[in-house]
């Protein structure tokens, strides 16, 4: 009903071929004559957006633990030619232990040609969203630095640079307007926050073939060690509290309340999958390995 066949499709085929600590792995897809299904890890830690606003905003060391997470899955999505175009804290999960992992890949873009080709869609949220896709001329992967700009920004003061108000236009303008840095961030973070959110992409701090070791050696992760971050060595700020394997207390109700299956009469509407069954061939993925764990786990047990 909503043309989200290509974005669904686009999800699918990168969760497939992604394999990254920070981003989220894709266990099973498959689906029936009215439902697709992705199976994916359980990110127990639940949203980074549920934890900064419950908190109202993060120490600069979680931020930038935080953040140097997010540079490395980013990293790795555009070495392997991917736009994730949709960076928000709504997008962060964290696991049982604290670190971050990137889902929902709903609005990324498979570039085809590796650093020439450019997309030209209009999406994103407003808030994290880079001014030159407002301008019709084309954007790369630098769209992601600006997203982690507003991020970075937003973990340190509870709310993004760039809030929308509810009714409110997109307006290319807006962003040309120098954000508020506020007393309280180190001299490292106002330059990292100013350096991401430049108008011009060429200007802009992880910009070009180098751009992600810039990043790395800016001055705001200037105490992170790369390869233990990379290992899962760097012993996370936070660790959500768990008390069993089935504790939902790092979701937002709204979600846990939710009905586990649709209205017969919301699903009776659903007529892609039975009208044109050969839409989503080859939909179906089992990831490798993933059933012989299984079945070593039922074995120990």
């Amino acid at each position: 009903k909503n043309n989200e066949e290509i974005h669904t499709k686009t999800e699918r085929k990168i969760l497939a071929k992604i394999n990254h600590p920070f981003i989220v792995s894709l266990y099973f897809a498959f689906q029936d004559e009215k439902k697709l299904y992705l199976i994916t890890e359980f990110m127990q830690g639940g949203e980074l957006f549920y934890h900064l606003h419950r908190e109202r905003f993060f120490s600069n060391e979680r931020t930038q633990f935080y953040a140097a997470e997010i540079v490395l899955a980013l990293d790795h999505l555009h070495k392997n030619n991917c736009i994730y175009r949709d960076l928000k804290p709504e997008n962060v999960l964290l696991d049982k232990d604290g670190h971050i992992k990137l889902a929902d890949f709903g609005l990324s873009k498979i570039m085809l040609e590796k650093n020439k080709a450019k997309a030209f869609t209009l999406c994103g949220t407003p808030d994290y969203l880079a001014p030159e896709i407002l301008e019709d001329k084309g954007y790369d992967k630098t769209v992601d630095w600006w997203s982690l700009g507003a991020l970075i920004y937003e973990m340190l003061v509870g709310y993004s640079p760039f809030k929308m108000k509810k009714g409110e236009q997109l307006n290319i303008e807006k962003y040309k307007e120098p954000v508020p840095l506020h007393n309280h961030f180190t001299p490292e973070a106002k330059m990292i926050i100013t350096d991401l959110l430049v108008v011009e992409p060429s200007k802009r701090l992880g910009y070009g073939s180098n751009g992600t070791e810039n990043i790395k050696k800016h001055p705001f992760f200037k105490d992170i060690n790369w390869e233990e971050l990379y290992n899962k060595k760097v012993e996370p700020e936070f660790v959500p509290k768990i008390f069993n394997e089935l504790d939902l207390g790092n979701f937002d109700k709204f979600f846990t309340n939710e009905n586990v299956f649709e209205p017969e009469s919301e699903m009776n509407s659903a007529s892609v999958l039975k009208d044109n069954p050969n839409e989503f061939a080859g939909f179906t993925y089992v990831k490798p390995g993933v059933v012989d764990e299984a079945q070593k786990d039922d074995e120990d047990i």
